[in-house]
């Protein structure tokens, strides 16, 4: 069979079974169930989305420009702030995020990941736009774009690394290339922990195993809880030479 027709055979075959598997279970908004769409325009509608002409620049949190009360908190978020030179949110963590994110996590929807890589996106080039003197160069200044990485039992358990399956999308669309510079070791959900049991548990966690020296690096992680996984991460990536660490996630939980 010339290669052209097998391509084409291929590629009929494949249209076929995701419209047979469409019929049998169609798509379903993961932030309300409702049929037709993975995020609805109900769920986009509903972000609580963060200002970021006044959120904290250091911690990320919403109308923290003035007096930020997670920076306020003696521990990890103002270790965040020390490690990371800006810090950047998308939305705070509340309906629909936890349940969109819990079903690309934990669910394996991972036809999730373009969608919450186009939000991190349109997050940063908007953050630059309206609020230049804060967040000016925050993604047309990166050198790299790192994403936070996954344990290997986590990877194990989800079968693919979150953040890189949303680091590369993110990476085509910014045009900023993708550097896989860190390790994550240690292992278990710290979603139940505490704050201070957060920052113990983060502390050494992380390697660097690229070369990063005098690198400005924009990391990406899904949610901020506590600070204390960006907070480690971008200590970690300063200690390899990084001249600065810019964080930007998904949600802020205030």
């Amino acid at each position: 069979m010339p290669y052209r027709l097998r391509t084409n055979c291929y590629r009929f075959a494949e249209r076929v079974a995701r419209e047979a598997l469409e019929a049998l279970s169609p798509t379903r908004c993961a932030g309300c169930e409702r049929a037709g769409a993975l995020i609805c325009q109900d769920c986009l509608t509903a972000l609580t989305l963060i200002d970021p002409r006044h959120s904290c620049t250091r911690c990320g949190a919403p109308f923290g420009d003035l007096l930020c009360t997670e920076c306020s908190v003696e521990g990890t978020s103002s270790a965040m702030a020390e490690a990371l030179d800006r810090c950047l949110a998308c939305a705070v963590y509340a309906h629909p995020l936890p349940r969109i994110i819990k079903a690309y996590k934990d669910a394996g929807e991972r036809r999730l990941a373009p969608y919450l890589a186009e939000l991190l996106y349109d997050t940063a080039l908007h953050a630059q736009v309206v609020a230049p003197d804060r967040y000016g160069g925050v993604l047309s200044g990166a050198d790299a774009v790192v994403f936070v990485p996954a344990t290997a039992v986590a990877f194990r358990r989800r079968g693919f690394d979150h953040m890189e399956a949303i680091a590369r999308p993110f990476c085509e669309l910014s045009g900023v290339p993708l550097l896989d510079a860190l390790v994550k070791y240690g292992h278990g959900d710290q979603r139940e922990l505490g704050r201070e049991e957060r920052r113990e548990r983060a502390r050494g966690m992380y390697e660097t195993v690229e070369d990063v020296r005098g690198k400005r690096l924009l990391l990406i992680d899904d949610v901020i809880t506590t600070g204390a996984t960006m907070a480690a991460a971008s200590a970690e990536l300063k200690r390899a030479g990084a001249a600065a660490v810019d964080g930007l996630a998904i949600a802020r939980v205030w």
